[in-house]
C-alpha cells in the first residue's frame, strides 16, 4: 500500500511525498506538489492533499480502474463517477481500514431474526469532506491536462474544465466560514479552567505519574489558556523567544518554518504572524522552573533550542515535544480524566481566550459608564485592532469566527432585556385598565 512520508531537505524544507508500493515517489503526485502547491501552501495542507489523494487511489483500487489512462483516451469522469467518488471521499479511511481487518463471522445467521450488531464506517466531518473532494478536483484537472497536453483541442479543455467545475459543484454545502461553529465551540463556563487546574501537578484527578511530565503538561495547558496560541505555536516556542524577567515579562511567538535545527518531520509552525506578547510574573516563574529544574536536566535537551522536550525514558528522550504526542497521546490521556472533558480540543483555547477578551471590554466599558475615571472607553475599532494584533491575524475579518459565541451571547442578552421591558409594559397596561375600571 502507498505511504506518505516527508523529506527533510539540507535547508530544512519539509517536503511531503507519496511513496508507492514499491517504494518509489509517485510520478503525477510529486509532480503536482512541485509545480502547483510547493510554492504557495503549508506543509501540513500539502500532506492533507496528498492523503485526499492516496485515498483517492484506494477508490480506483476498489473499482479496478485506471484515471490517468482512461483520460489519456480522452474519457473523463462521469456524473455518476463524482457522485460515487463524492460518497468514497466522505468515509473515514482509518475505520475503514480498521473495519477491513475484522474477519468476518461464519456463523449461520437466521434470516428471521433481528440482527443483534451492525457494523457501520464513521464519515469524516463537513470540512474534511469539502476539503478532501477539493483536493482530488484539482489534482485530476491537473492530471487530465498533462497526459492531453500533446494532443490538447478545444473540446478536451472544455471537458478537463467541466470535470473540475461539475466535481466542485457537488462539494458538501456550508464549508468553511459559511458555517455557524458557534455550538461546536461553546463550553460551560468554567470548564476549560477546570480541565487546566486538573493538570495542575497536585491535582488527585492528574491522570499522569511523572513528576516532570506533569509540570510540562501543566505549563503547556497555562500557556494555551493565557495566550490563546495554536498548539503550533505552543511547541515552537524557543528558549529565545522569551523574557522572563523585570514586572513585564514576555513571549515572541515567531515563525520557524523549515528549520533546520529541528528533528521533526512534521514541523510544528505558526500560522499567523510574528508577535510579542505579555504574560503574568507568576507564568514566567513557572516557565523558569521547568527550564531550570526539568528541561535543563533531561538528556539531549540542549541540543535543540525548543522549549517543550519529551522527558519520558526512549530513543526521542530530550527532543522537541511532537504534535503527534500532543495530539494523540498527551490530550486523549487528559480528556479521559473526567467524561466532561470529551468535548474539549486543544483549538478551544483559542476560542475561549477570544470570548475571555470580548467580556473584559465589555466589562472595561461598563465601568467607564458607571463614572470610573481610571479607565478609558475602548471603541469597537480599537478592540479589533487589539485582537488582530494579540492574535497575529493579517486581517480584522480574521477573528469573525472567535466571536461568534460573544456575538451569540450579546444577542441573547438584548432578546431577554427585550422580553423583560414587554413583559413589564404589559403589566403596566394591566394595572391601568384594572385602576380604570
Amino acid at each position: 500500500m502507498s505511504t506518505v512520508e516527508t523529506l527533510i531537505f539540507d535547508d530544512g524544507e519539509r517536503y511531503p511525498i507519496l511513496l508507492g508500493e514499491d517504494g518509489m515517489p509517485d510520478f503525477y503526485v510529486t509532480l503536482w506538489v512541485t509545480t502547483k502547491l510547493r510554492s504557495g501552501k503549508a506543509v501540513q495542507t500539502i500532506d492533507n492533499r496528498i492523503r485526499a489523494i492516496q485515498w483517492l487511489y484506494e477508490w480506483e483500487k476498489n473499482k479496478r480502474r485506471s484515471l490517468i489512462s482512461e483520460f489519456e483516451q480522452g474519457r473523463f469522469l462521469t456524473d455518476e463517477d463524482m457522485v460515487d467518488l463524492k460518497a468514497h471521499m466522505k468515509i473515514n479511511a482509518f475505520e475503514y481500514k480498521r473495519a477491513a481487518k475484522v474477519k468476518p463471522s461464519r456463523k449461520v445467521v437466521s434470516l428471521y431474526g433481528v440482527p443483534e450488531i451492525v457494523t457501520t464506517i464513521d464519515s469524516v466531518g463537513r470540512n474534511h469532506h469539502y476539503n478532501r473532494m477539493t483536493a482530488v478536483a484539482e489534482y485530476l484537472h491537473f492530471v487530465a491536462k498533462v497526459v492531453n497536453q500533446y494532443r490538447s483541442n478545444q473540446s478536451v479543455t472544455r471537458a478537463v474544465d467541466k470535470m473540475l467545475k461539475d466535481f466542485k459543484a457537488i462539494r458538501p454545502k456550508g464549508k468553511g466560514k459559511n458555517v455557524d461553529s458557534t455550538e461546536e465551540n461553546t463550553l460551560p463556563d468554567g470548564l476549560l479552567d477546570e480541565f487546566v487546574s486538573v493538570a495542575h501537578i497536585d491535582h488527585l484527578k492528574n491522570p499522569f505519574l511523572n513528576p516532570t511530565i506533569k509540570k510540562r503538561n501543566h505549563l503547556m495547558f497555562h500557556l494555551l489558556r493565557e495566550l490563546g496560541i495554536r498548539r503550533g505555536e505552543l511547541l515552537s516556542l524557543e528558549l529565545s523567544h522569551m523574557d522572563l524577567h523585570g514586572q513585564r515579562p514576555t513571549i515572541w511567538v515567531r515563525r520557524t518554518h523549515d528549520d533546520k535545527y529541528d528533528p521533526r518531520k512534521t514541523q510544528p509552525v505558526s500560522k499567523t504572524k510574528e508577535r510579542k506578547l505579555p504574560i503574568k510574573v507568576s507564568t514566567a516563574n513557572l516557565l523558569s522552573d521547568y527550564i531550570l529544574n526539568e528541561r535543563a536536566k533531561t538528556p539531549n535537551a540542549n541540543k535543540h533550542p525548543y522549549l517543550f522536550v519529551t522527558h519520558k525514558k526512549c530513543p526521542t528522550q530530550g527532543h522537541p515535544l511532537s504534535e503527534s504526542a500532543f495530539n494523540n497521546m498527551i490530550v486523549p490521556i487528559m480528556k479521559a480524566a473526567d467524561p466532561r472533558f470529551a468535548v474539549i480540543r486543544p483549538h478551544i483555547f483559542r476560542h475561549e481566550w477570544n470570548l475571555d477578551f470580548s467580556r473584559k471590554i465589555d466589562a472595561n466599558n461598563k465601568l467607564v459608564e458607571a463614572g470610573d475615571k481610571s479607565k478609558k472607553h475602548i471603541e469597537a475599532a480599537h478592540e479589533a485592532k487589539m485582537r488582530k494584533d494579540l492574535m497575529g491575524h493579517s486581517s480584522e475579518k480574521s477573528a469573525d469566527i472567535y466571536n461568534q459565541r460573544h456575538i451569540r451571547e450579546k444577542a441573547n442578552e438584548a432578546m431577554l432585556t427585550e422580553q423583560e421591558d414587554l413583559k413589564k409594559s404589559l403589566q403596566e397596561l394591566e394595572q391601568k385598565k384594572q385602576e380604570n375600571k
